[in-house]
């Protein structure tokens, strides 16, 4: 009877601390950000995109909970991610040429992700450089929802990435130093 009981606890506490693997659904391109593209399309010149990095870290997952990892749809790399993110927002925007006389390239410095109740969030800092020799900084965080069970919690954080990806974009383009990029 003993047996069972710690069976039955032991798999009751296996379903309720963890969750299965998720993987981030594609990128959908943002509204607001396409705006954004369009108002500054009149005085930014069409760009390429080059290798977007990370350091050479290659993070193409995180652990959510040290239980379930979080991972990009195509196994990609989170920097690769952001690149063809960018990449569709600029396309859609006519903003994007591939012979383009600038190219912009970037390195993803830092992804975290956290699960916390009440501090769950995406959190991202990116270095743009422009051939041109222009660069800058973006530190970007969104903020989400969070759950005490891991299964929620996990779903939750794997749901709410393309949506950091979006704020993030839409703070690389928002920034009056991204046209400098394209000139």
């Amino acid at each position: 009877m003993k047996k069972i009981f710690h069976g039955i606890l032991a798999l009751v506490a296996i379903m309720a601390l963890s969750g299965c693997a998720n993987k981030v659904h594609d990128y959908s391109v943002s509204t607001n950000n396409l705006l954004a593209l369009k108002t500054i399309s009149g005085t930014a010149n069409k760009v390429n995109l080059g290798e977007f990095t990370d350091s050479g870290r290659g993070e193409r997952s995180t652990m959510c909970r040290l239980a379930t990892p979080i991972g990009t749809p195509k196994g990609e790399t989170f920097a690769s991610y952001i690149q063809n993110a960018l990449k569709k927002e600029l396309i859609i925007s006519d903003m994007f040429d591939e012979n383009a006389k600038r190219t912009i390239t970037a390195n993803l410095d830092k992804i975290y992700g956290s699960t916390v109740i009440g501090n769950a969030f995406w959190e991202f800092a990116i270095t743009l450089k422009s051939s041109n020799g222009l660069s800058y900084k973006v530190n970007s965080r969104y903020d989400y929802e969070s759950s005490f069970s891991a299964m929620s919690a996990c779903s939750e954080m794997q749901r709410s990435f393309p949506l950091a990806v979006q704020k993030l974009i839409g703070e690389i383009v928002k920034n009056p130093k991204f046209v400098a990029l394209s000139k």
